[in-house]
């Protein structure tokens, strides 16, 4: 009995290792991989200081954390010289900042949505990107309700969400760009 008990054991096991390399050998025959930032050909990016061409003041520092977040945590190293040593260079200007209404009850504004659109150039040894009205790929809003403070903190915290979408946003271009 333990002896069949023990060839059930192997028998399932080796069913479970087949359907593993069954599964790899699918993905990687169907020409599959895995993307990510050492496919890049540079390890540092210089971020230069971010344009913003709104009346919204202070989206551009806010932006620039965003992007230096962003990138190291993908591996990279941000330097905000205006050169990069055989890294690249990252120019950013911000187009264009609106805040929409999304719900309104009584004449009184509930929710709000903020909205962005960035323009990119990434610049290194090789070759120039450009990525044209980059906004976040979700939306994101906030609560209008309470005192005007409560709005105001709120609506700063929404603008931190859509820099930081739109840093990934960006990152995750860049990186399939260069993995073509």
């Amino acid at each position: 009995m333990r002896n069949s008990r023990l060839q059930f054991k192997n028998k399932k096991f080796l069913n479970f290792a087949f359907c593993i390399l069954h599964f790899a050998f699918f993905l990687t025959s169907c020409g599959y991989h895995m993307v990510g930032s050492t496919s890049l050909p540079f390890h540092t990016v210089a971020i230069k200081q971010v344009l913003n061409k709104t009346y919204e003041p202070q989206l551009e520092d806010v932006l620039h954390d965003a992007l230096s977040r962003e990138f190291i945590s993908q591996g990279i190293n941000v330097t905000s010289r205006s050169t990069a040593d055989n890294g690249a260079i990252l120019e950013t200007v911000i187009r264009a900042f609106s805040v929409n209404t999304i719900a309104a009850s009584d004449d009184k504004v509930k929710e709000q949505a903020v909205v962005m659109y960035v323009d990119f150039r990434l610049t290194d040894d090789k070759r120039v990107m450009e990525f044209r009205s980059v906004s976040s790929p979700i939306n994101i809003t906030f609560q209008a309700t309470g005192s005007v403070t409560d709005s105001v903190v709120e609506k700063q915290k929404a603008v931190e969400r859509a820099s930081a979408e739109i840093a990934k946003e960006l990152v995750s271009r860049i990186i399939l760009r260069y993995a073509k």
